[in-house]
């Protein structure tokens, strides 16, 4: 059954936003102390529990919850969109070949199928948000103002590739444009978010196989190499080249400061994240972290990075003022997925 079949089907009953975490339970944990945060972070596990809530200012697990009948989550970063209440997030169903949208109410933990995975970046200024369905190679277009799938472009540029990593980008012309790397297609890709149109394709060098990426503040296309530990930046309207230097081994993940000035790089092969001048291009330091910190995140204040050390059941908290690691909080299982939002 394909992702758009599946998602027509939670939409028309309405469950894309109402299914119960738990059955309607009360989460399983909860020790938070009195008094409101400003940021929380969630982390993903495909072993119970399966949404883990750690509070941002005092790097305390505050609430775990599981979700029905879940059987692995797609890739869901920092990026995923959020409306405000819902952190928009893939699930998959390999044995039934399916994938399925959800959107997980941050405060409730309740949530309302394709064979590999499902990639979705932030949506439009207008609520669409496109979803990159990988092993397929199209892209489908979900209204999240009223939970309605739009439609399904089939005939998005691949060069033999897939659908990878997603992401809304505004250039410095103001216009909003839909990127995606073709991993082992070796290609860029920039469409039209409205009609599908392909505007940009670009080459990467032959192996280089553009796996991830997140489009930073200014735009521009941040391009995880991971056949060449690289990165690359591409300008977001002619999609040209701006530079390609190292990384570590595997480089899968991307996000930026909140004043733009840092991008922090995590990796697959390395227990690395690597610290980019956005500015330079050029490297700041790399600080290891733990293993695999293939998931990254930054607090609104710009004071702490939050990194997954994917194989040892923690979050590995860096200060940005030393760059060094002043703790790590304990999980109760390994993490493969991380979102971070402020009240």
């Amino acid at each position: 059954m394909k992702l758009v079949t599946r998602l027509g089907l939670l939409l028309a009953l309405g469950m894309l936003v109402l299914l119960g975490a738990c059955g309607g339970e009360e989460p399983t944990t909860d020790t938070s102390s009195s008094g409101a945060s400003t940021a929380k972070i969630l982390t993903f596990s495909n072993e119970s529990p399966h949404v883990t809530v750690i509070d941002a200012e005092t790097n305390l697990v505050v609430k775990t919850a599981d979700i029905p009948e879940i059987l692995k989550w797609t890739w869901n970063d920092d990026n995923n969109y959020f409306d405000g209440k819902n952190v928009w997030l893939g699930l998959k169903y390999p044995e039934k070949d399916d994938a399925v949208v959800i959107a997980l109410d941050v405060n409730t933990l309740e949530v309302g199928k394709e064979a590999k995975n499902i990639y979705m970046g932030k949506a439009t200024k207008s609520g669409m948000l496109h979803i990159g369905k990988q092993g397929s190679g199209e892209v489908v277009v979900i209204d999240t103002n009223n939970a309605t799938v739009l439609e399904t472009w089939d005939t998005v540029p691949v060069n033999g590739g897939v659908v990878c990593d997603a992401d809304i980008g505004i250039g410095p012309d103001g216009v909003e444009r839909f990127y995606y790397p073709t991993q082992k297609g070796d290609t860029v890709v920039s469409i039209n978010p409205e009609t599908g149109a392909t505007l940009r394709e670009t080459s990467t060098p032959e192996g280089a196989t553009p796996l991830m990426h997140t489009n930073a503040p200014d735009g521009r296309m941040w391009v995880q190499e991971s056949g060449s530990n690289t990165n690359a930046v591409y300008d977001p309207v002619t999609l040209e080249l701006v530079k390609r230097f190292a990384a570590a081994k595997t480089p899968v993940v991307g996000t930026f400061s909140p004043n733009g000035e840092y991008a922090y790089i995590g990796h697959g092969g390395d227990p690395i994240v690597q610290v980019v001048d956005t500015k330079t291009l050029d490297e700041v330091i790399r600080i290891t972290v733990g293993n695999t910190p293939s998931k990254i995140a930054v607090h609104p204040n710009g004071k702490y990075i939050y990194a997954i050390a994917s194989k040892e059941a923690a979050v590995v908290v860096i200060e940005t003022s030393t760059w060094k690691v002043t703790e790590r909080i304990a999980l109760a299982g390994n993490a493969n997925g991380m979102f971070l939002w402020a009240d």
